[in-house]
């Protein structure tokens, strides 16, 4: 009988041998590359999309917000005349050399360090000489290719009215003017002699000339209120109260003729001359009537020129474009000598042109004993919105013809740092070590440079004269309070995290008490007691100055911090490895030193280099106890009169500058990091 589990009974299925291979499937197509990558992040579900879109649209807004202010509406110029503010504050001018050569020591210091620790690729160098290149070749191509803002100046006898104010415009208007530039003088051909026009002036314009701007818009937003307060009580939706605010209103305001015609604007010929203005001699002079007519004339030397106008008859004003009359700014320069031959010392007047930076200390002109009315910043200010173009030529170019100087000297010295770092390991080194010369070399560079900067910007004895702490100022102040700060705490920081950890009672607790006291004030607490109780521990310290007791306050602060970052990197170290160092023999002192310490420190770098960074920034405080450091120097500038309203562009610039500033140490900071070792990795950049 067969039973249904005796399978050797049942019939056996004949095998089945395929003899094609199975067809192969194309495998699924997917995205790849910046496409997949964004369907993946931005756009995976549809509420991802829904904030990328809202996300996107509000940042381009924003950009395309800021770009726009920034390019018309802007005034850099606040920027462009304050450079040596900024970077040395009131430094003495006779010393300013000691600060370049530290400058140009720190970038040669850099290029050796790339030539010890890292390579600088073709593709960087090609970038660094484009970028001098372009600083040289910018400013010139600029300002022959590219328009600059037009100068507007009102003439005639007849008093301008906005408001409640009146201007009569001034019948001479001193400038200054380098030889062979050519002045054009012409009615202005910007405005079709309607109000609309007028209201939408741009370019430089002088107080007459921007009343007669802002007239026009004042009776287009009277006539613009009129016609909107008409169209509500035309309309049922006001309410009574509404109705009788509206109707009060509106019979306050009266819509003025034009101002083209109220002034007869243009209508009548204008008498033009240019002189010199040290002999007041007539370079050239003209009629001007109708749009065609104008005045040309090619400057015969650098100094003071005199634009002379006045409407025939006296009856009515007139608009005129002065190409090649620019705002100037006048600064007081001290001299101890006669530096430049002219027989002047001590304080001397210099004028400085607004669009190219154009100086002279020629003597200002003057009539019946006053000084002419000049084209200053304050009285000629910039009107409107400009183009990129003029933003270009205007901003720009200037910025570039100051700096290029600068920029092409750190390159050259950076360079010879890094080729001159080649050389030597070539020459010193052996085969095994072919970067070991320039690394002893560019060690010791870093460990002197502290105290070459302090030397070179302080003074030593009858060597290098000493300079006046109280001049001190911008970046260099900033810099100089950071690097001691820096510097200074670290050895002692690394004693109290040492000190809170020891078995002595006494050390741990003083260490311990002094850390939590620091760390429980503010640094501007340490700062005021710094300069108010430094005298307090001895009477002769009391003639100490006062960028001293700042960085004595700031190396304390500092080092109670650092302390706890020290011991936080202490206390990570396995117990195991001390151990084992003192099986092997060593004492305290070596597993410190040899064992402990260095991994600590690796350990807590990214913690060091954020507090130093932080540091850096934080050195503004020094400002409430009266030094003028690089944020503090932008407040100075923002309350000069010719640069009053401007803060929100110095403010700008100060804070590109300390990110950019902070971002490059986070940078090396990072490079330090990924060494392992406390060596920047030799691999190329």
């Amino acid at each position: 009988m067969t039973t249904l589990n005796d399978s050797r009974n049942l019939p056996q299925a004949e095998p089945v041998v395929n003899f094609d291979e199975p067809p192969v499937k194309p495998p699924p197509l997917l995205a790849v590359g910046p496409l997949a990558w964004v369907q993946k992040n931005l756009f995976s579900t549809p509420l991802d999309a829904l904030l990328t879109i809202v996300g996107v649209t509000l940042v381009i807004g924003a950009i395309t917000g800021f770009l726009g202010w920034a390019i018309g509406q802007a005034n850099w110029l606040a920027i462009n005349f304050n450079l040596r503010l900024f970077f040395l504050g009131r430094f003495e001018p006779e010393a300013e050399w000691r600060v370049t050569l530290l400058v140009l020591l720190v970038a040669f210091t850099i290029g050796l360090s790339f030539a010890a620790w890292a390579r600088l690729t073709r593709g960087v160098m090609l970038v660094l000489v484009l970028l001098v290149a372009l600083t040289f070749g910018l400013p010139p191509l600029f300002r022959a290719a590219l328009p600059v803002p037009a100068t507007y100046v009102a003439a005639g006898e007849v008093g301008i009215a906005s408001g409640a104010d009146t201007i009569t415009p001034q019948p001479q208007l001193a400038f200054i003017a380098r030889a062979g530039e050519t002045v054009t003088v012409r009615l202005a051909d910007s405005f079709s002699g309607d109000d609309a026009s007028l209201s939408g002036l741009s370019g430089f314009a002088d107080d007459a000339a921007n009343q007669l701007r802002n007239a026009a818009a004042r009776r287009l937003e009277t006539s613009a209120r009129i016609d909107e307060i008409t169209r509500l009580l035309a309309g049922d939706l006001l309410t009574s109260n509404q109705r009788a605010q509206l109707e009060e209103d509106l019979a306050e305001l009266s819509v003025p003729d034009a101002i083209t015609d109220t002034y007869a604007l243009n209508d009548a010929s204008v008498q033009v001359r240019i002189l010199r203005g040290t002999t007041g001699e007539e370079i050239g002079a003209a009629t001007l009537e109708g749009s065609t007519a104008s005045l040309s004339v090619t400057l015969p030397e650098d100094g003071w020129y005199i634009l002379d106008k006045g409407v025939d008859g006296g009856a009515g004003n007139a608009l005129l474009r002065a190409d090649g009359v620019f705002p100037l700014l006048e600064r007081t320069v001290t001299r101890a000598a006669d530096e430049a031959g002219t027989g002047r010392s001590g304080s001397i007047a210099q004028y400085a042109r607004l669009t190219d930076s154009f100086t002279t200390e020629e003597v200002r002109p003057t009539a019946d004993g006053r000084n002419l009315p000049m084209a200053t910043i304050i009285d000629t200010q910039l009107r409107g919105t400009r183009s990129f173009s003029e933003y270009l030529s205007l901003f720009v170019a200037p910025f570039l013809g100051q700096v290029n100087t600068a920029v092409l000297a750190l390159v050259v010295a950076m360079f010879a740092g890094y080729f001159g770092g080649q050389a030597l390991d070539r020459m010193r080194s052996p085969a095994n070590a072919p970067r070991r010369a320039s690394g002893r070399l560019v060690a010791w560079l870093w460990i002197v440079l502290p105290v070459l900067m302090f030397v070179f910007v302080y003074g030593l004895g009858s060597i290098l004269p000493l300079t006046d702490t109280r001049r001190w100022g911008g970046l260099m102040l900033t810099i100089m309070l950071a690097a001691v700060g820096i510097i200074a705490s670290f050895p002692l920081g690394v004693l109290l995290a040492l000190g809170r950890r020891s078995s002595l009672p006494i050390v741990s607790l003083f260490s311990t008490l002094y850390i939590e006291f620091v760390r429980g004030v503010p640094l501007i607490t340490v700062l005021f007691m710094a300069q108010l109780l430094v005298p307090l521990v001895n009477p002769t310290l009391a003639e100490l100055p006062n960028v001293f007791r700042a960085m004595i306050g700031i190396i304390l602060f500092s080092a109670a911090y650092l302390a706890e970052n020290v011991r936080g990197g202490l206390q990570s170290i396995p117990p195991g490895q001390e151990e084992a160092a003192r099986a092997l023999g060593l004492n305290g002192l070596q597993v410190t030193l040899q064992i402990t310490l260095p991994q600590a420190l690796r350990a807590v770098l990214p913690a060091l280099v954020g507090q130093f960074i932080s540091l850096f920034k934080d050195t503004s405080l020094v400002a409430i106890v009266g030094l003028l450091d690089f944020s503090a120097m932008g407040e100075l500038i923002v309350t000069q009169t010719e640069f009053l309203g401007l803060r929100r562009e110095v403010y700008i610039f100060l804070i590109v500058f300390y990110f950019a500033f902070t971002y490059s140490i986070a940078s090396v900071s990072r490079r330090i990091e990924a060494s392992g070792a406390g060596k920047a990795l030799a691999r190329k950049i």
